[in-house]
């Protein structure tokens, strides 16, 4: 993994993966949310961060997490509802229908729990 350097204000900032716990995107603009509480707006794309970070997970269109920090999935009982991905920090992140399968197999492999709404 390596660093991402880019610069939010007029100032130059340098990103450490492991910093964060997640990114939510809104057009052209993403919030990183750092382990420390943080969140810091960059003029950057969910796909560019994606091209840098493979190792990141996209589970829904607005969102890419760090499967270090993701601790359970929690299903839906039906498809029309969402299921979620929920971080260290409590946050909730929804996982979209068509990327389900695939979040639920990658994050299998972190030692992550997986529960049922009721």
């Amino acid at each position: 993994m390596r660093n991402i350097s880019s610069s939010s204000k007029g100032k130059h900032c340098q990103f450490d993966p492991h910093a964060i716990l997640y990114i939510t995107g809104e057009v052209n603009y993403c919030y990183l949310h750092m382990v420390d509480g943080q969140v810091i707006l960059m003029a950057r794309t969910l796909k560019w961060y994606a091209q840098r970070w493979p190792h990141f997970l996209r589970v829904h269109k607005q969102a890419l997490v760090n499967p270090m920090y993701a601790c359970q999935i929690t299903l839906a009982p039906h498809l029309r509802l969402p299921s979620y991905v929920v971080m260290s920090n409590q946050s909730r992140l929804p996982i979209s229908r068509r990327r389900l399968s695939l979040v639920r197999h990658q994050l299998s492999t972190v030692s992550c729990s997986t529960t049922s709404q009721q």
